[in-house]
């Protein structure tokens, strides 16, 4: 029997190196803003995640629409609980404040909601159909929490591509940049670290990058993979990647074609 292969796909600058309207009849995942690329692809994700909280906060508008018109089948999302702490308007797409975000769609089949304050580690991870609710650790990188998500829907064989995690956070890379503590906002179409410019661009608010932090937890995940989880096969399909050091590298179109 074929095992059926997943593809995790990131929004890093290598993205625009493979043809990725290959995976056009794979199952795949995506994150955040990618979704101002799915037309160009020329086909939606069969899954979205999101849980970086500044980032929603950005744009649940545009997921509330995903979510209502696009042909994606589940989304994993975050209510943002911590959305107390931010009160201003601001911080809220088009300066809509909301106390939580999602809750109101507890009979939509397609929304999942993390329970915020689990602590249940890959292993352990799970998904509560009834309540709709994903019982994972939530770690700091969507990308990996893609992983996650497609371990526990039961895929066996999984691959990544445009994970770079390489974020270049510099006076050049932050020149149309204002930082607030942990948030970024853009005023221009300048966005060096994701496939477009326009990913986080202007008048867009995001959560400042942490590479060593994002590494980290991808390396760590890798190592809790292999020990508990050995049946689950993870390759990187995205060059020059800072995670190759944790998972074997295969070029995209030679993983394609079957190459393992």
């Amino acid at each position: 029997m074929k095992t059926k292969t997943a593809f995790v796909i990131g929004s890093g600058p290598s993205l625009n190196d493979i043809d990725i309207t290959k995976l056009k009849d794979y199952d795949t995942i995506c994150f955040n803003r990618s979704y101002i690329a799915y037309e160009e692809w020329g086909f939606d994700p069969t899954y979205y995640l999101a849980i970086d909280s500044n980032d929603i906060r950005a744009m649940y508008k545009d997921i509330y629409n995903l979510i209502e018109n696009s042909n994606i089948q589940k989304f994993f999302l975050t209510s943002c609980q911590d959305n107390n702490r931010h009160p201003s308007p601001e911080h809220y797409q088009d300066g809509d404040h909301r106390s939580e975000f999602f809750t109101d769609l507890k009979e939509n089949k397609k929304v999942y909601l993390f329970n915020e304050q689990c602590v249940y580690d890959i292993p352990a991870a799970n998904i509560n159909e009834e309540t709709q609710t994903i019982n994972a650790k939530m770690l700091p990188n969507a990308g990996f929490m893609g992983i996650v998500i497609l371990k526990i829907l039961g895929y066996k064989e999984i691959a990544f591509v445009g994970c770079d995690a390489r974020y270049k956070d510099d006076s050049e890379s932050n020149k149309y940049i204002t930082s607030i503590g942990k948030e970024y906002i853009s005023s221009e179409d300048y966005d060096i670290n994701h496939f477009s410019h326009k990913y986080f661009g202007s008048n867009m608010r995001f959560g400042a990058p942490n590479e060593k932090e994002i590494i980290k937890t991808w390396s760590a995940g890798a190592k809790s993979i292999n020990e508990y989880i050995p049946d689950l096969k993870v390759y990187s399909c995205t060059k020059n990647s800072n995670h190759n050091d944790d998972f074997k590298y295969i070029e995209f179109e030679e993983f394609l074609k079957g190459k393992r």
